[in-house]
């Protein structure tokens, strides 16, 4: 499984770059709310993809545990 921390670095960057193409649209004050929305989903997406990706690795390895 990947670290938290890994996790936690890309979905910051990530966020911090989707949150830059539409900050023009958004007043200062709201910026900061829509970077920890976005930033929270895609950790959360992130983490998903990590715990489906454990259990393929754990089909396509059986008794490897």
């Amino acid at each position: 499984m990947t670290s938290h921390s890994l996790t936690h670095d890309v979905a910051w960057a990530t966020a911090k770059d989707i949150v830059e193409v539409f900050a023009g649209c958004l007043r200062e004050e709201e910026r900061h709310d829509a970077f920890v929305e976005v930033y929270v989903r895609v950790r959360a997406g992130l983490r998903k993809f990590e715990v489906r990706n454990d259990r393929l690795m754990q089909r396509l390895r059986p008794g490897a545990n």
